[in-house]
């Protein structure tokens, strides 16, 4: 086990003017802008008792989620996000980019590389970007965008639904794209993602003679596709089935089931 003691701090302004029609339907913008800061410290005891003491370097994160919720009409709403981070100081912290948020079943993507250096101390998940597995893309920054028409189909036909199941039912269309990169911009050459390296040291492979590959790949990425969300035994359930478009290929369809409300 490997302990580690830090101290943070946020400051976040949230703004949030949007109306609740329905479940998981909203109308008006909301955002938020944050910036956290931590710095480690070691804790040491001894006869003559105890000391603390601050480390070298800290991690310093800036960031932003912005949404914003059209009606089409008296029931479906158009749902949109931007959203976007990045990282400074002396320690980093490292996003992966792909799957769905709160997703049930996440598989990881072993073959994109991660970046060798950096001093990445901590992991995070940018989700939603679907089509894709998890570490489609990763960096310490990472900018993303989301699109969902939602529409309550049998609100259409029936009034005063006594079925949850069939009042929050909700067809969806959604469209992601995003990108993470570690380094100045994301279409730098020596973007980790472009670079592969045999025997791959991520995998704990050696031999006497290391080979880097310099291989293109289109630092944005997209996916596509629809899916249904509704109530369950008291969970929200949402169920989307899309394809990723990466370097202009499309990818086979992914399956997301996931928990929560919103994208």
């Amino acid at each position: 086990p490997d302990n580690q003691a830090r101290v943070g701090a946020r400051l976040e302004y949230v703004f949030d003017n949007t109306i609740n029609l329905a479940t998981n339907m909203r109308m008006g913008s909301r955002y938020k802008v944050y910036a956290d800061f931590y710095k480690s410290f070691n804790i040491s005891f001894s006869d003559e008792g105890a000391s603390t003491g601050f480390e070298p370097g800290f991690l310093g994160i800036f960031g932003f989620d912005a949404r914003h919720y059209q009606r089409l009409d008296k029931r479906s709403i158009l749902a949109l996000r931007f959203a976007g981070a990045t990282n400074f100081g002396g320690q980093r912290i490292l996003y992966y980019l792909g799957g769905a948020d709160n997703s049930l079943i996440q598989n990881f993507n072993e073959s994109i590389p991660t970046p060798q250096t950096g001093n990445f101390v901590f992991q995070d998940l940018a989700n939603p970007l679907r089509g894709f597995n998890i570490n489609i893309r990763n960096g310490g920054t990472y900018l993303l965008s989301n699109a969902e028409i939602r529409i309550p189909v049998f609100n259409y036909f029936f009034r005063n639904l006594r079925s949850k199941l069939l009042r929050d039912f909700q067809l969806v269309g959604f469209f992601d794209i995003g990108t993470a990169w570690s380094g100045a911009d994301p279409f730098d050459e020596d973007n980790p993602v472009n670079l592969t390296t045999y025997p791959d040291p991520n995998l704990g492979q050696s031999g006497p003679v290391t080979i880097r590959v310099r291989r293109f790949r289109d630092p944005v990425i997209y996916g596509y596709g629809f899916g249904a969300r509704t109530s369950i035994f008291g969970y929200y359930i949402r169920a989307d089935y899309g394809w990723g478009v990466e370097t202009s290929i499309t990818q086979k369809p992914i399956l997301h089931i996931s928990l929560g409300y919103d994208f």
